[in-house]
């Protein structure tokens, strides 16, 4: 095996610069987890840093080689996983591009890493049969997506699914035999010919029930056009076949699943409901942090292939999300947020059915309808009652469950599932959210969720102005956009338009300007515009401000003015008036 040191790494750096290539590739052969766990991340910040090729990452790829060659190499998985990963982004680069290094340097290395991985193939295509799972999974990606020898990849892929006993290594088969069929043209009729076998041909060992689907969702995809009434009828009776028993659950080996369900916000939580898994890990590399089950890939490329036909596709995720197979119900929940339009009511009424499971749940609103964390799904207006209802019955439920005070609960994916319930009714001025949204703003718990809703309830404003006043004198004039900037408050009471709010922000304006806090004098007079006429008391101090030295603050005193008084001159001060010369 070539040694690090051997080779010349002058060129791949300016004058003077010391490479740290060679290092990271020598500890990747350390005896110790944590070296060698180092090694491959410094490797990646210096070679291959977002996927990123240079000459550093070219001249490193023999050595890969043989360090993956090696039977006693540790990690030898993730060694082929990286040149895996470094090929894949060399064919991303434009061949005719020109590229520099973060120090200036052109560099051309797409061209030398794309042109040696063809060469290599042979190293890849002896990985694919290693007795190592981990080290066959990227091997075989790596010959579909290198080989120039098109019947040559088809006859090892062929030859793996024939050979492999794991769902996730014969799902990858497939997989990869259809990618190659696009990236290699003419081996798309033989490897067409071979999903039929597949789909229709004689019961084998190898081709059971999931690779059935693979094989049909693949062959969709390679020919779209073609007319397949009976495709979505056979693809739900093989997910039914898949999933129609879950499998016995078994210790978590870190799957996303127990991953995204432990940590909510930062926090540690005991999950209510463990899946039942189908694999140990996840391995399709267009969705690798996607999916909680591997049979998910297969039905998302079968969405891909349905396209537009809205009416196949959502008879296709009422099945998914009725799956006996938690993780199936899991992975349906985004592909629903993938729907084009508004979301079928058959779909829409499967997602609320499953707001009773609170990662679910939390998934399904916070993803699906919270506009403050991007929802992706459109409801129809004839709709929406349903979806309100809904989530007004599972927050019930929630507080029947934990308490009254769910929104301030410990258990942090509770307390999202319930938070997202309340500013989803809040989003559409449903009445059942405003409890909530006052007892969040009287305990101060998470209140800065409730401060971009509660605008909308003028009907509550007597309740309402009080505490976003007492928020309000809470500010520290030295820092007023911390914890909870002073505008939003302000911004509140702006909508809410309820006169006795007028002199709070009356009082905010004046220790805001005494301390020459811009930022807030101009949130403030915005405010006071927003009243119009109303605000009238407040002119003397609002015109003291069209002198001071900022910019900003003049222009909105005078926009302000000219609100207050309907651009009209000024009328004289009342008695008992706001009007007050400001102290600074």
């Amino acid at each position: 095996m070539i040694n690090a040191h051997d080779v010349d790494w002058s060129t791949c750096h300016l004058p003077d610069q010391v490479c740290g290539v060679p290092g990271h590739l020598t500890n990747m052969l350390s005896t110790d987890p944590e070296t060698r766990d180092k090694a491959f991340e410094e490797f990646h910040q210096e070679a291959h840093d977002q996927g990123a090729v240079d000459p550093c990452t070219a001249a490193s790829l023999p050595l890969l080689f043989g360090m993956a060659d090696d039977p006693l190499t540790p990690d030898r998985a993730k060694i082929v996983r990286l040149l895996l990963g470094i090929g894949r982004a060399a064919l991303n680069y434009d061949p005719e591009g020109v590229y520099f290094t973060v120090n200036g340097l052109e560099s051309k290395a797409h061209v030398e890493i794309t042109a040696a991985m063809p060469e290599r193939v042979d190293a890849f295509v002896r990985h694919a049969a290693d007795p190592d799972p981990l080290v066959r999974r990227p091997a075989i990606e790596a010959v579909g997506l290198f080989s120039a020898d098109g019947e040559r990849a088809v006859d090892v892929l062929a030859g793996r699914l024939a050979a492999e006993d794991g769902i996730v290594e014969r799902l990858l088969v497939v997989h990869t035999m259809a990618r190659l069929a696009r990236r290699l043209r003419a081996t798309g009729p033989t490897v067409m010919a071979w999903l039929d076998q597949l789909i229709d041909g004689p019961a084998r060992p190898y081709a059971d029930s999931p690779v059935r689907l693979a094989a049909l969702a693949h062959r969709a995809l390679l020919e779209p056009g073609r007319d397949t009434p009976e495709l979505v009828p056979r693809a739900i009776a093989l997910l039914r076949e898949i999933t129609a028993t879950p499998t016995a659950e078994k210790p978590c080996d870190g799957c996303r699943w127990c991953r995204s369900c432990r940590y909510v916000r930062g926090q540690e939580v005991t999950p209510t409901v463990r899946p039942a898994h189908l694999a140990a890990d996840f391995f399709d590399p267009d969705h690798i942090w996607e999916e909680y089950s591997p049979i998910s890939s297969v039905v998302r490329a079968l969405h891909t292939a349905l396209g537009d036909r809205i009416p196949d596709r959502t008879a296709l995720l009422v099945a998914q999300l009725t799956s006996p197979d938690v993780a199936t119900r899991y992975d349906a929940i985004a592909m629903a947020m993938d729907l084009p339009g508004s979301l079928p009511r058959p779909v829409l009424t499967r997602l609320l059915d499953m707001l009773s499971d609170d990662l679910a749940a939390t998934q399904i609103i916070s993803g699906g309808f919270s506009r403050w964390q991007g929802g992706r799904l459109t409801i129809a207006s004839e709709d929406t009652e349903l979806l309100l209802d809904a989530l007004a019955d599972h927050m019930t439920s929630l507080r029947t469950a934990h308490g009254p005070d769910v929104w301030a609960a410990d258990n942090p994916l509770i307390r999202q599932a319930y938070q997202e319930a309340v500013m989803t009714l809040a989003d559409h001025r449903d009445p059942r959210a405003l409890p909530d949204l006052i007892r969040s703003l009287e305990t101060r718990v998470d209140d800065w969720r409730s401060l971009y809703s509660v605008g909308g309830y003028p009907q509550a404003a007597d309740q309402l102005v009080p505490l976003l006043a007492d928020g309000l004198r809470d500010i520290d004039p030295d820092r007023p956009q911390a914890p909870i900037p002073g505008s939003l408050y302000l911004s509140c009471l702006a909508e809410l338009k309820d006169p006795i709010a007028i002199p709070v922000i009356a009082d905010t304006l004046t220790w805001a300007g005494r301390h020459q806090s811009w930022t807030m004098v101009t949130s403030a007079l915005g405010a006071l515009a927003a009243y119009g006429p109303a605000a009238q008391p407040t002119h003397t101090l609002v015109r003291s401000l069209t002198n001071v030295p900022n910019d900003a603050v003049r222009t909105a005193a005078r926009a302000t003015l000219d609100a207050l008084t309907g651009r009209q001159e000024p009328q004289p001060a009342r008695s008992g008036s706001y009007e007050q010369e400001p102290p600074y």
